[in-house]
């Protein structure tokens, strides 16, 4: 998860702890992908967020090769400070979540996925 996806420097900060895998990055307003969507009302793309996800859940399982009931509850708007997160259940199963910082310093869920990888798919098949 380092690099440069649509112009976001993609090196966040990462840490491991049992069973979750954290990132924070803050979004800037100057990234280019913010002039292009949306101009004068800048959000980050759906799928730029989820490959931002993904990215980071397969540090927890290499086989994860997509998300699915991916659902976004708020707009990611910089700037903003997010937190990724991907978490692993008892059963393996691993759900990613981005949490944006509210002006009061409170989190909240603004994106939330569970992983796809071919096991996965067939148990819930």
């Amino acid at each position: 998860m380092s690099g440069d996806l649509l112009g976001i420097p993609v090196a966040p900060d990462v840490r491991h702890t049992d069973g979750t895998v954290t990132a924070v990055l803050d979004l800037d307003p100057g990234w280019p992908v913010f002039a292009e969507h949306f101009p004068g009302n800048p959000v980050l793309p759906g799928s730029a967020a989820a490959h931002l996800l993904l990215g980071l859940a397969r540090r927890l399982d290499p086989a994860a090769r997509g998300l699915r009931d991916v659902r976004f509850a708020r707009p990611l708007v910089p700037p903003a400070r997010i937190r990724l997160t991907a978490t692993a259940d008892d059963a393996g199963a691993v759900t990613c979540t981005a949490l944006i910082e509210e002006e009061d310093g409170r989190e909240v869920v603004a994106v939330r996925g569970e992983v796809v990888t071919d096991d996965r798919q067939r148990a819930d098949d």
